[in-house]
């Protein structure tokens, strides 16, 4: 039977799913796989279908690790029905984890390094690997002396750069909505910028990055931008010259134009009362 046709249920796609809830396929197949929290159905040609309740289901699998717990613990809490103070020893779990990697950046282990990087991108959604990995090994690293933390931080970054360019490369794979020049206005390498730069990705854009931008005058009335998104990202608040591109764009693009949500909160925050 087409389960499309069906009067009973409606059924989802893998990858609509993944743009309803923001969590990536390749997630998805892990959850299931490795961690037996999803059971979709299958057609005939073994294809993934989801159901309200599974999605109802990942969005609560997406509740526990907002709270802080690992993905390995979340089977017993859901299962269990467990208190919030199960969340501590959960949590435990992911400090040891974050320990296991600073330990291997100490060591300059790129080797191990990416294997754990890969591991966690492929386990967590996108919108919390900030949360659950960037901030806690910046924040870990800085407590680190001056020449130590230099050498280890520039193994993060290209460790962590390396992993988010090749989800990147398959987000685009999947493109079906257009696309869409990322401007990264922060430092090269910036990890924040290339982890929004996938979120936009999962929404079914086709993303152009583009690294480091510290000028954007020069995309003011640029005809590549005729047919396609432009997505803004910064953390800090623009130059006057630049918030003057930047409303040049806005008026130019419309609601085709982007804000990153800090660029964004600062654009709100210069509007007259």
């Amino acid at each position: 039977m087409d389960y499309k046709s069906s009067n009973v249920e409606k059924w989802y796609a893998i990858r609509e799913v993944s743009e309803m809830t923001g969590v990536k396929p390749v997630t998805l197949r892990a959850w299931q796989r490795r961690y037996n929290l999803i059971h979709p159905h299958r057609t005939e040609k073994g294809h993934r279908l989801y159901s309200q309740a599974h999605i109802d289901h990942i969005r609560l699998i997406q509740s526990w690790l907002a709270k802080g717990v690992a993905i390995g613990k979340v089977k017993e809490l859901i299962v269990g029905n467990q208190p919030l103070h199960a969340e501590l020893e959960a949590s435990q779990v992911q400090r040891e984890s974050i320990d296991t990697l600073l330990n291997a950046l100490a060591q300059l282990q790129l080797a191990k390094v990416k294997a754990m990087i890969r591991g966690i991108l492929k386990e967590y959604p996108i919108a919390m690997i900030e949360a659950r990995l960037v901030d806690p090994i910046i924040q870990s690293l800085s407590q680190v002396k001056k020449p130590q933390r230099s050498l280890q931080m520039g193994l993060f970054q290209s460790a962590m750069i390396t992993a988010l360019s090749a989800i990147l490369e398959s987000e685009n794979k999947a493109a079906h909505k257009g696309g869409c020049l990322v401007v990264n206005c922060e430092a090269s390498g910036c990890i924040g910028a290339w982890i929004w730069a996938i979120s936009i990705a999962g929404q079914g854009y086709t993303v152009t990055m583009l690294d480091g931008v510290t000028d954007l005058s020069g995309l003011v009335t640029h005809a590549s931008l005729d047919n396609q998104w432009l997505a803004i990202y910064a953390n800090h608040t623009l130059p006057a010259t630049q918030k003057n591109a930047l409303k040049q764009l806005g008026i130019q693009l419309g609601e085709r134009l982007m804000l990153s949500p800090l660029l964004n909160a600062f654009d709100k925050s210069q509007e007259p009362v």
